[in-house]
């Protein structure tokens, strides 16, 4: 599952097969077999997935590959989202989707979660060179994935490999950068077994100026903002046994992260993690009877992470050096810490689609979770003077059922969803910090979720959809439990919930140099029980919290297509308006004074708009093709606190900024050559506050494959 996941991000030897995927695109094979190109299979495959019922958007290899475009990159371009980031290379990102961000996002690769392993990997670490597509569903959950989640789901589609195959992609970059990608994969055509290994290193100093805010925008270099990853990985499938595919993965992922002070100057603290993965998937078409397809995954995981931070002494950004709070250490706040905190993850996903006949068909989909964390902290400890984090287990189970329904020859299209979750939580807290007698808290939850999605093909190019749901989001165990070192078991914590409407039409018509595409969407979602990160009353620790109701009213529309056989254009905009719709204080009689306020910190109007020229042999010879991208974002400036007044100092800025890049490949893309030019006017960025982004900087790809 999501650690199918990881190794999938390494290596090529991970993609589904041939077979499976035609299984699954019946209209996208006929239209391969019609017109014998390699690349009509791919735009057929999302022109289908777009005609689907579920409101999603999709980013096909135009807009991912060959470039040093990252998958965040990539995403940040896309309708009506967001990502949100606090630095360089390896810090902390959130993906907003209409303004719901974060834990509420379900992320996967291949249909398999990666949410519990946030602590090891994340999306970005998906070269895009590996990627056939990525799809983003809005509002819904669509039901095959499992799991809770609000917002949406942004799922990563690997590329299918030939039989023997190898790449090797190097990027050098700004802030001494580097990245190295390999991924090999050879097939038995006796046995039908596939062999895989892979792994990609990531190095950087993220040593760029920075405008302190908080300190009369003096500048500085980030000198404590080192990232490392390392990730390896190996696979063995199957094709000839039982099942249509059997296969067995392991992945080893390490990281080591300096935090990089803003308020002080932090020169010792860090971040590290490591974890060991395996995997198991097992598929079959026309498992038990004619019509009915088995999809199972399985992992185990184990990780050990924590936060070092044992400095004896203190540093302002004059140089002033002070001896630290604790007489343990600690250069973050008033305590030390050297935790190595062990996560146990289990995940289980079956699902099993019946196609009955051309109108209906069933699914059902079981999906279960269990984590084991055993904090330990004793430098923390001494510093408290008493135990502050204890052993949790939290385990969850989620069963949805699904109907899907076809009518007037393929015109209509309904989905229909019900789910229930549920959960247990097991730990220990201390009610007050001053009295050290924790005490045992068992936590049992049980929800109902369900949603509906219809598509009605107006015309041969023109197609409307609308969804409604009310989906729940189960906390995680960060949320519930903490995380061992910086944030407090919260377990009086209750799920989200998301009642949520779209609506919206897309009008796609084919043209002579390739198609031409207008889609609105309206969105209306009412957000219960938000749950948000916020301090504690022990200092630098903190400790998740209901908010209470959110209501979210908005509008995206986009314009793209081949304007001439050379020429591709885009552009968007996203208008989002969320309010506090708190009527009293949580826990309280008391007049909520930012009732019907706009949400902080979260970006209310964003647009993106740019082109690519392309052209085969344009400096003569043969089996040559260049690229030329340009791309713009605008995001207007939003408070970082609820706005009281105009006038309040603590604003994200409005941020305005433009990329280019180019690309060259040869012998028919053995050999691919690309640069980007990433904030081309050095505009000062902030998409969180007092964390500015990098201004100007570059990065130079070379990538070799071998088939």
């Amino acid at each position: 599952m999501r650690f199918k996941i990881v190794f999938l991000a390494l290596t090529a030897a991970i993609d589904l097969s041939a077979q499976n995927k035609q299984n699954k695109a019946d209209t996208s094979v006929v239209a391969s077999h019609e017109l014998k190109a390699v690349t009509i299979v791919a735009t057929s495959e999302i022109r289908k997935m777009r005609e689907a019922a579920m409101p999603v958007s999709v980013l096909g290899t135009r807009q991912l590959e060959g470039t040093t475009t990252s998958i965040n990159d990539a995403l940040a371009r896309t309708t009506g989202i967001t990502v949100r980031n606090t630095g360089g290379v390896g810090s902390a990102s959130r993906i907003s989707v209409r303004g719901l961000e974060g834990k509420r996002m379900g992320v996967y690769i291949d249909e398999a979660a990666i949410g519990q392993l946030s602590d090891y990997m994340s999306l970005n670490d998906v070269p895009t060179d590996m990627i056939e597509r990525i799809e983003i569903y809005k509002g819904i959950v669509p039901y095959r994935f499992g799991g809770s989640a609000l917002g949406g789901v942004v799922n990563v589609v690997t590329k299918e490999y030939p039989a023997y195959y190898m790449d090797a992609s190097y990027e050098i970059a700004s802030f001494n950068t580097h990245k190295l990608n390999t991924a090999f994969k050879r097939t038995n055509a006796a046995t039908g077994l596939q062999f895989g290994i892979g792994g990609c290193l990531t190095y950087s100093d993220n040593n760029y100026k920075m405008h302190l805010q908080n300190h009369d925008n003096r500048v500085v270099e980030r000198n404590h903002d080192m990232f490392k990853k390392m990730m390896v990985g190996g696979s063995i499938k199957a094709t000839k046994w039982y099942f249509d595919e059997a296969k067995l993965e392991l992945i080893l992922v390490g990281t080591k992260a300096e935090i990089q002070g803003i308020d002080s100057d932090i020169r010792e603290a860090y971040n590290h993690g490591m974890s060991g993965i395996a995997a198991l998937t097992l598929k079959r078409d026309n498992f038990l009877v004619d019509g009915l397809d088995l999809d199972f995954d399985g992992c185990f995981s184990y990780g050990k992470n924590g936060l070092c931070d044992k400095a004896m002494f203190r540093y302002d950004w004059d140089g002033n050096r002070y001896p630290s709070v604790s007489p343990y250490g600690g250069e973050q706040g008033n305590y030390a810490s050297d935790s190595e905190n062990r996560t146990y993850d289990y995940v289980g996903k079956l699902n099993m689609n019946y196609l009955l006949n051309k109108h209906h068909s069933f699914n059902i989909n079981l999906y279960a979770t269990h984590t084991r964390q055993n904090p330990e902290n004793e430098l923390m400890d001494k510093s408290f003077g008493y135990q502050t984090n204890f052993p949790s287990r939290m385990s969850s189970f989620t069963v949805g059922f699904s109907h899907d329904l076809t009518l007037f020859n393929g015109k209509l299209m309904c989905a229909t969803t019900i789910k229930n979750f549920n959960y247990t939580s097991n730990t220990k807290v201390l009610e007050y910090t001053y009295i050290n007698n924790p005490t045992d808290v068992n936590i049992t939850r049980n929800h109902w979720g369900a949603s509906e999605a219809m598509r009605y093909k107006i015309s041969k190019h023109l197609l409307a959809k609308a969804s409604f749901s009310s989906e729940v989001r189960i906390p995680t165990s960060e949320e519930l439990a903490g995380n061992g070192y910086s944030i407090l078991p919260a377990t009086n914590l209750e799920p989200e919930r998301c009642k949520g409407l779209n609506a919206g039409l897309i009008f796609h018509r084919a043209n002579q140099f390739g198609f031409i595409e207008i889609e609105t969407n309206y969105f209306l979602n009412q957000l219960d029980n938000m749950i948000r990160y916020q301090a504690d009353m022990i200092p630098s620790m903190a400790r998740y919290a209901n908010f209470g109701k959110v209501l979210t009213k908005g509008v995206e529309v986009e314009v793209k297509g081949d304007v001439t056989s050379f020429l591709y254009l885009y552009a968007n905009a996203t208008y989002q308006d969320l309010r506090d719709k708190r009527v009293k204080e949580v826990g309280s009689t008391a007049p909520n004074p930012t009732y019907n306020k706009r949400m902080p910190n979260i970006p209310y109007f964003l647009s993106n708009f740019g082109l690519e020229l392309h052209k085969e042999n344009l400096f003569g010879g043969r089996a040559q093709n260049s690229r030329f991208l340009a791309d713009a974002s605008y995001i207007h400036e939003y408070f970082y606190d609820f706005e009281m007044s105009k006038y309040q100092d603590r604003k994200i800025p409005t941020s305005f900024t433009i990329d280019l890049g180019v690309e060259h490949s040869f012998e028919n893309n053995k050999w691919t050559l690309s640069f980007k030019l990433k904030n081309l006017t050095d505009r000062v960025v902030y998409s969180d506050l007092n964390r500015p982004l990098p201004g100007r900087n570059w990065a130079f790809k070379i990538k070799y494959i071998m088939k």
